[in-house]
């Protein structure tokens, strides 16, 4: 009887053990937590009529976990839930006096891409290694904002960094600033949604059956103007052209299938 109840055991473990590996090979859903390092930037600045400054590096990160359902291991729809930490910094010699802007935008961010993997992956093998390209599309939300001014190493307000020297009669959205009322937070000067379109490539590895480790080139550039529109005015220059975020990093990461 004890052996007739093992040998039933031993068969229905074989069963599904065997259902899982063909469900392994034919499609299956995966979990990647990962973190990236990179630079970021914002394209076009607004410094709402004060002088354009030149570009300074801003580094970018993020953390998150990716999650999808992969086909024959060679495509699939991936998603994502991301914690980005980007910006940028500004830097000039203006009116003979050095002057210093830095942004830092945090973002949670949601996108949606699609993977394409080279090669035969239906009987792959493990000592493989695999490349990948993916691209889609990317929302984010803004859940924090910090910016800085500086002139002559030393940190002023908002408003005296625009109006500083001639710019207090030169600059001509001084009244309309001020009919905008005081700032809360810095949050008020950037739109809270951002969308931006996402590319990059990559190698994986499997280092056993459920589990594969992969590092990959990333980027994304804004298709959305971050800021907010009561704050977007004209240049020195009189001109005014929508700010974008750029971030372009290398991601490391692992992919566990359940």
């Amino acid at each position: 009887m004890k052996s007739k109840i093992f040998i039933s055991f031993l068969l229905l473990f074989l069963y599904f053990n065997s259902f899982a590996q063909l469900q392994y090979k034919t499609g299956k859903l995966y979990l990647s937590p990962y973190a990236s390092i990179g630079a970021s930037a914002i394209l076009n600045q607004n410094n709402f009529g004060f002088g354009e400054m030149a570009y300074r590096f801003k580094p970018g990160k993020e953390v998150g976990i990716l999650f999808g359902y992969d086909n024959y291991l060679k495509t699939s729809f991936r998603f994502g839930v991301i914690y980005a930490e980007i910006g940028q910094k500004y830097g000039d010699i203006l009116l003979e006096i050095p002057h210093e802007k830095e942004i830092t935008l945090t973002y949670i961010q949601l996108p949606a891409v699609y993977k394409y993997v080279f090669g035969e992956t239906k009987n792959y093998d493990y000592n493989e290694l695999f490349k990948y390209i993916f691209g889609g599309i990317q929302i984010g939300y803004l859940i924090n904002a910090d910016v800085v001014w500086k002139r002559d190493g030393k940190e002023v307000e908002f408003y005296n960094f625009i109006s500083y020297g001639p710019y207090e009669h030169d600059n001509k959205n001084l009244e309309e600033i001020r009919e905008n009322g005081p700032i809360s937070s810095d949050l008020d000067f950037f739109s809270k949604i951002d969308f931006s379109l996402v590319g990059g490539g990559g190698i994986q590895f499997f280092i056993a059956r459920r589990m594969m480790i992969f590092t990959e080139l990333t980027g994304n550039i804004g298709i959305r103007d971050i800021n907010a529109p009561k704050w977007r005015f004209r240049n020195n220059k009189k001109a005014y052209n929508s700010s974008l975020n750029l971030f372009a990093g290398l991601r490391l990461g692992i992919s566990y299938y359940p």
